[in-house]
């Protein structure tokens, strides 16, 4: 009789008292490929396993362990406590019925410590486990995932891959909960985004091992610093610079991880030399893990290098540094940079613009809207010589103030999220200002209502966006007049980052902050040149009536930079 009343409250609770950490409890309890779950490979796990924290981030490298962490964490929340819901998240709705089928159902079916015996069968889908009285959720980051189901706790698995708004939607579901945790995981994407804009918030805990022979702790990096290659001769402090053709070259196979300050071998498979050590001990609000490849044992400098060839034969060093390194990355390919921001700046004044320039207007609309004005030079490169902010309320006066002290010839709004005051501008302006809508892959195409008129234009977002790109790297534009509004530029125009994967169309990020608004500004204040030349061409005698009643000369040499040749066309017609 003890012995049945033993098994059934073991069956229920599990081996272990209440008080056996979260990381010891998964390990008495479950199971992987019909062995005991074990940390043997990967030590770091354990203290990542414990850590119930109630706001973590976990920066990774992938294919180590992680998600297996995760899923039986998850279950062991809604075994061990009684009566919570928990929401785990994966990036879409194909991967999240992927993971439940590959690893969380094999999990459920195979431990039964997640199979208590109850009076009625529990629900178990793909989409929702029951544990008793508990509930979890496994969701693919949809709106109404995200504000239909209550949670006490949050587990966010690939972060960087996740559409932020949703995630951000997610937080609302636990304000009704005592435990209100967040959990999060992903191998980092760019600089400041997701997981590691989390992390860099953070305690930032690093695994850090003590070489045996001068017991110096470090952080064991994938640099000429740490790895010691027979005979290596390459002046590089980073690896990531040696070519493919270099790289043959190169002895991997005998390489090793050393002591930077002694250059002894370190004993990375060794745990007792190895503990988990936070850079800002003092940040107590966020926690974070940095996993890099040489927390393992199992990963060497040869495999590194290897991936190293394959991921820039791909032309996609990025992913490299992300899911190989674990880094956040950003080159100047995919994010404007701030010498380059430097280099088009002439100075804060407003200088003196004849009437005979054409000017034109970008609109970046919210409850307070970002203008810009520019023209174009003698040499056909935009000038951007106004920057101002204005509240949505006055924004239709402040365009007419302008109209009278400038020849603007066209300008460009963003049409959504303020449509009505997008419209109300073309409106006032007699279809001087014309919304633009981010959508579809043509660079430009009008959208016309039922009697024919043009409404609105639809524009590529990344076409757009690079062409600014373009512009400042190769210091074609000019940026002047920003008044106290220097740093405030610099900081718009480096908010965002162009995402590029092969396979996969390139599209532009911001960051979660969403400062980017002079950055869209300009963006739309260049297509205005190209919503121009379409107005001319459909309609030349509208376009000659508007150019005589503002008394607008056309420069000669004018230039539309999007188009290239497309203003110089309209001067000559004109």
């Amino acid at each position: 009789m003890f012995t049945e009343l033993y098994n059934n409250v073991r069956q229920r609770y599990g081996h272990g008292s209440g008080s056996m950490s979260m990381g010891d409890w998964i390990a008495a309890n479950t199971t992987i490929k019909r062995r005991p779950f074990s940390y043997r490979h990967y030590p770091f796990q354990q203290a990542i396993a414990d850590d119930m924290h109630p706001n973590l981030y976990v920066k990774k490298i992938s294919q180590i362990g992680l998600t297996e962490v995760q899923i039986r964490k998850f279950l062991a929340m809604l075994t061990r406590h009684t009566g919570i819901s928990g929401i785990f998240t994966l990036p879409s709705e194909k991967m999240y019925r992927k993971i439940y089928s590959g690893r969380i159902k094999p999990v459920l079916d195979a431990d039964a410590i997640f199979n208590p015996p109850t009076g009625t069968a529990p629900v178990r889908s793909s989409s929702m486990i029951q544990i008793r009285d508990s509930f979890g959720y496994i969701t693919g980051c949809t709106e109404g995932e995200a504000t239909s189901i209550s949670a006490d706790f949050l587990m966010h698995d690939e972060l960087d891959l996740s559409p932020e708004d949703m995630i951000a939607l997610y937080q609302s579901r636990l304000q009704n909960s005592e435990m209100k945790m967040t959990q999060r995981f992903s191998t980092p994407s760019f600089k400041g985004f997701g997981i590691d804009r989390g992390f860099q918030l953070s305690d930032q805990r690093e695994y850090v091992i003590k070489c045996e022979a001068c017991n110096h702790h470090q952080i064991p990096l994938f640099t000429p610093a740490f790895v010691y290659i027979p005979d290596f001769r390459f002046d590089v402090s980073d690896f990531a610079d040696l070519t493919a053709a270099q790289i043959a070259t190169l002895n991997t196979q005998d390489a090793y991880v050393r002591c930077a300050k002694c250059s002894a071998r370190l004993d990375l498979a060794n745990a007792d030399l190895r503990e988990w050590v936070a850079k800002y001990p003092s940040r107590t609000l966020v926690r974070g893990y940095q996993i890099r490849p040489f927390s393992t044992s199992r990963l060497d400098p040869a495999y590194v290098f290897q991936q190293l060839v394959h991921y820039q034969s791909l032309g996609f060093l990025r992913g490299w540094y992300n899911t190989v390194i674990g880094e956040a990355y950003t080159d100047a390919n995919a994010q404007l940079q701030r010498g380059d921001i430097e280099a088009c700046m002439q100075g804060p004044r407003v200088p003196e613009v004849p009437t005979s320039r054409r000017v034109y207007i970008g609109v970046d609309v919210g409850f307070v809207c970002h203008l810009t004005l520019s023209f174009d030079d003698d040499d056909g490169n935009p000038v951007f010589f106004y920057f101002e902010v204005v509240p949505i309320g006055a924004l239709e006066d402040r365009v007419r103030d302008l109209r009278k002290i400038y020849n603007i010839v066209q300008g460009c709004v963003d049409r959504f999220p303020f449509e009505p005051n997008a419209d109300a501008l073309r409106t006032v302006t007699s279809d001087l200002v014309m919304p633009v809508q981010y959508r579809g892959t043509a660079a430009l195409a009008p959208v016309r209502d039922e009697l024919g008129h043009i409404t609105h234009y639809s524009a590529n977002r990344t076409y757009i966006l690079d062409r600014v790109q373009s512009l400042v790297g190769h210091r074609g534009l000019v940026l002047t007049g920003y008044g106290d509004q220097r740093e405030t530029l610099i900081t718009h125009l480096t908010d965002n980052v162009r995402k590029e994967e092969p396979d996969y169309s390139a599209t532009w990020l911001k960051s979660p902050s969403g400062t980017d608004h002079y950055f869209h500004s300009i963006a739309l204040n260049l297509l205005a040149r190209r919503v121009n030349e379409h107005a001319y061409a459909q309609n030349k005698d509208v376009i000659r009536h508007s150019i005589a009643c503002g008394s607008a000369a056309v420069g000669g040499g004018a230039n539309d930079n999007l188009l290239g040749k497309g203003a110089e066309r309209l001067s000559r017609l004109g």
